[in-house]
């Protein structure tokens, strides 16, 4: 996969040259945890503060708003503690903007592929909605996305990610993030049941892997960010609903009804992110980003 950082930045320390105890690289996740979380924290309270007194005139302006400005808040506190508290740039966590073509060609099939497989054997069904309300909804999708995908890679495949290579190894890094990211989801679930939980946690996991792996093939979390946000600007959002017809909710602009309700299509309570299909995706990306590392290692 090659080195995952290839350059010193400037008023920085190089990662692969800074080492931190397992103590310290504990201490540091925690901290950027408790970040992650103030950050969405102090948006939601600031803007629900705002918006109680300030009376918008369509809905679809809120997500844009909220999602824009708790990214903006927790990037900004996730760089003041890189900076004055470690002394470091956030680059020495490959945090950088940096996007391979690959990249971008995987952030579009993985969803397309997942979609095409419901359309065949599901029931597509557009909905009228005027064209404005139609950008508003997609605007806002564009930002759920990019708010999860940039921040919970800054977290996941950044900072946790790194610190955990630097106390450990890379395929502990790798693992502990990706387990822990799908143990959280938990709590998202609609119902519970012991078949459900255990489908989320192995497709969160290997959802984790995908994206981790993606950050070490291209030294950067660049990747990984796009793929992760523009699978949940498609997946979770109002562009499209796929669903059972008992479980249809909401107004989105194409939904997709599936005839059956087993677990392995709906991906149990937690919704098709979770299900066989978003598996079989997952597990293709992860096979050509390990083809193309073996393929082309120095890169």
């Amino acid at each position: 996969m090659g080195v995952y950082y290839k350059n010193q930045s400037e008023g920085g320390k190089n990662m692969d040259t800074r080492h931190f105890s397992k103590a310290n690289a504990l201490k540091y996740i925690f901290i950027y945890f408790l970040l992650f979380l103030a950050g969405d924290l102090l948006s939601s309270l600031l803007f629900d503060l705002l918006f109680s007194v300030v009376e918008l005139p369509v809905r679809p302006l809120y997500p844009i708003l909220r999602m824009s400005g708790c990214l903006l808040l927790t990037y900004l506190l996730f760089w003041l503690y890189t900076a004055k508290g470690l002394r470091m740039c956030m680059e020495d966590f490959g945090i950088t903007c940096s996007v391979q073509k690959w990249g971008i060609l995987l952030a579009v099939l993985l969803p397309l592929f997942v979609v095409s497989v419901y359309l065949l054997i599901g029931d597509p069904a557009v909905n009228a909605v005027p064209f404005g309300e139609a950008l508003l909804i997609a605007a806002a999708s564009l930002a759920i996305g990019a708010k999860s995908g940039i921040l919970e890679e800054m977290l996941f495949r950044g900072y946790m990610m790194r610190l955990l290579e630097s106390g450990w190894n890379r395929r502990f890094a790798i693992l502990v993030p990706s387990v822990v990211f799908g143990l959280l989801h938990i709590p998202s679930m609609d119902t519970f049941s012991i078949a459900g939980v255990l489908l989320l946690t192995l497709s969160g996991t290997l959802v984790g892997i995908m994206f981790s792996i993606a950050a070490y093939r291209g030294n950067s979390i660049g990747n990984s960010a796009l793929l992760h946000g523009v699978w949940n600007a498609v997946m979770i959002t109002d562009l499209l609903h796929i669903t059972t017809a008992q479980d249809v909710y909401g107004s989105p602009l194409v939904s997709i009804t599936i005839p059956s309700d087993s677990i392995f299509l709906t991906g149990g309570g937690f919704g098709v992110e979770a299900s066989a299909v978003s598996i079989a995706g997952y597990l293709l990306v992860c096979g050509f980003i390990l083809f193309m590392s073996r393929k082309n290692p120095a890169e």
